[in-house]
């Protein structure tokens, strides 16, 4: 077979391209038959390549009016190699303006379905054209494809495929749409054997616990109101009217952006109340236990805990599925998502059940689960294997004071207590925390050494020397004091810099030192050294001051300035440590109630 007609045919093909209808209107009226035929290597026609510019509007209508004057209506939809019509083109490009003309002439092409058995439905969800999915929901009915037995877009694998790709795409109020006009579509599975509930339970981003913000973008956020309308339409309004007030939003994209966070997680959680609601109203146990299950399994693996809490309020025996053959709070523990474990603190009963589980097949109980060492991607939730080894201890803890006193001692098949069991499981994280506290020790205690021997020095090289009679020459001068007092805070600071590393440094390295004894020297040193290095840039601005002012009269702005580099350079490296230091240690414990909401 050859090739060469994709040579000749190059000028319509480039003409479709740059939406230029005038150089090939003459072409066409000569020849028809070059509308509708298939004239690049992949059999692409020129309305196929045209409706995928997304671009050349003028020559998609005018060719498709010019197809339809010639009687060859029939031949709109020739497909490509691949098995896709103008319409799954345009659903794949976004074009919604083509996709309209289109159906316009053939309402069924809606339900036809690719090679790969992709509906121009699907594939605007696939791709993330959000209008272009809008507009082919309102004129693609709930049919299999015409002359063809199966299902509809909207039932099984199709349909289970059409409200997770919505949703992975984040169009959550498209969501909402099609939940209203076909609630049992969360009750299908896509290609992947995944409900809606389980996509919604992989993006724990879009709901409040999977928030990062600072403290102001916290406090900005905690501030902004949201309407929840039982009607989404008021929902939408709402919406659509705060994104208008472009006068105000544009000059703080980082309040429209919190204000577009706290808007998908209100969405986000009506969803799952919405989802839901609808499986409880099934009346079947099969149904809630499959869809509530399967959910919450994949909410324990993400953390994304609103989806859990939702489904137990809904419906609360589902606390005891199987989730990868340990229940809730065991798998929650496992998998180190305190968010999830923290429900325990809502639960109005059974507590004591929760936490007495026992994994059969290795006779561990909740302690041993605890006592194993966390998967990479929550060890990494801190920095450090220090601290890391310190949340761990965390969780050691927090499980011990739950479970009953005789689980503490209690042996597994391989006859280890969960004590035997940390220690084995976590060698190698806690020789890591050890060489990472010493490294950061030994860093440190040269800089605070250095700075003990220059503020020693300092007090007894005064700046402007001395008197006949050993006094300074400036002791009257206030910018003197401010250098006596700088020197005196700086090596005493340092000094106890010093002191906290080679604590540090000369620790025992035990597992339980890394719960308190250890980052509490880490913070005291790292704070004084902080002081020490402001104290000593403080007094050598003053020593500066004193010897050049009147000479200088200027030099105290430029002094400021110059000195506070070296702080702010300190701060911008070392304070993230300082905080994650502090708040891990002193701060609020990660586990504790949530909210009030009674959950069984």
């Amino acid at each position: 077979m050859t090739y060469n007609y994709v040579i000749s045919d190059l000028p319509i093909y480039k003409a479709a391209l740059h939406d230029d209808w005038k150089s090939v209107s003459q072409i066409f009226e000569q020849d028809p038959d070059l509308m509708t035929k298939q004239i690049t290597y992949w059999w692409e026609t020129p309305l196929i390549i045209a409706v995928g510019t997304n671009q050349s509007h003028n020559f998609v209508n005018k060719l498709v009016e010019r197809i339809v004057a010639v009687g060859a209506t029939n031949k709109l939809f020739v497909t490509s190699y691949g098995g896709n019509n103008p319409l799954h083109y345009a659903a794949k490009v976004g074009n919604t303006t083509a996709a309209r003309l289109l159906v316009e002439h053939n309402p069924d092409m809606t339900r036809v379905r690719n090679p790969y058995g992709n509906t121009p439905l699907k594939l605007a969800a696939w791709h993330g054209n959000k209008d272009t999915l809008r507009y082919l929901l309102t004129v693609t009915p709930d049919l299999p494809p015409a002359g063809v037995e199966g299902t509809g877009p909207y039932t099984g694998v199709a349909g289970g495929d059409l409200i997770t790709l919505t949703i992975m795409a984040g169009f959550y109020d498209v969501a909402f749409e099609i939940l209203d006009q076909h609630p049992n579509i969360v009750l299908e599975q896509d290609r992947n054997s995944q409900t809606a509930l389980q996509i919604l339970a992989l993006k724990p981003e879009i709901f409040p616990s999977g928030r990062q913000l600072g403290f102001w973008s916290r406090f900005i956020y905690s501030c902004m109101l949201y309407i929840l309308h039982s009607n989404w339409l008021w929902l939408s309004i709402f919406s659509n009217l705060i994104m208008d007030l472009t006068l105000f939003i544009n000059p703080a994209p980082k309040i429209k952006k919190i204000h577009d966070m706290k808007m998908t997680h209100a969405l986000s959680s009506k969803l799952v109340n919405r989802i839901c609601k609808i499986v409880i109203e099934k009346v079947d146990h099969d149904i809630a236990w499959k869809i509530f299950g399967t959910g919450i399994t994949t909410a324990v693996k993400y953390g994304t805990y609103e989806i859990i809490e939702q489904c137990i309020l809904t419906y609360p025996g589902i606390i005891w599925y199987d989730v990868g053959g340990f229940y809730l709070f065991l798998a929650a523990i496992k998998e180190r998502q305190e968010r999830v474990y923290n429900l325990v603190y809502q639960m109005s009963s059974h507590k004591v059940f929760a936490a007495t589980q026992l994994d059969n097949e290795k006779n561990e109980n909740a302690l041993h689960i605890a006592a194993k060492l966390a998967p990479p991607h929550r060890l990494n939730v801190v920095t450090g294997a220090a601290l890391q080894m310190q949340r761990e201890l965390q969780w050691f803890k927090e499980v011990e004071n739950f479970i009953e006193p005789s689980y503490k001692e209690a042996l597994n098949n391989e006859q280890k207590t969960p004590r035997m069991v940390f220690t084995h499981e976590h060698e190698g994280l806690l020789k890591d925390g050890q060489q990472w506290m010493k490294d950061t020790a030994s860093s440190c205690t040269v800089v605070a050494a250095l700075i003990v021997t220059m503020a020693f020095a300092g007090a007894f090289t005064v700046p402007g020397g001395n008197k006949d009679d050993g006094k300074p020459l400036f002791l009257n001068d206030g910018v003197f004091m401010l250098f006596v007092v700088s020197d005196a805070l700086a090596l005493f600071s340092s000094s106890t810099s010093v002191l906290m590393f080679l604590g540090i440094l000369t620790s025992r390295y035990a597992e339980g030192d890394f719960l308190y004894a250890l980052p509490k020297r880490m913070t005291i040193g790292l704070v004084s050294l902080f002081l020490s290095l402001v104290a000593t840039m403080i007094a050598f601005s003053a020593t500066i001051a004193l010897v050049v002012r009147d000479k200088v009269t200027w030099i105290a702005a430029p002094l400021i300035i110059a000195t506070s580099i070296p702080v702010c350079l300190f701060g911008l490296l070392q304070f993230p440590l300082l905080v994650e230091l502090v708040y891990s240690t002193y701060g609020q414990s990660i586990f504790h109630k949530q909210n009030n909401r009674q959950i069984h």
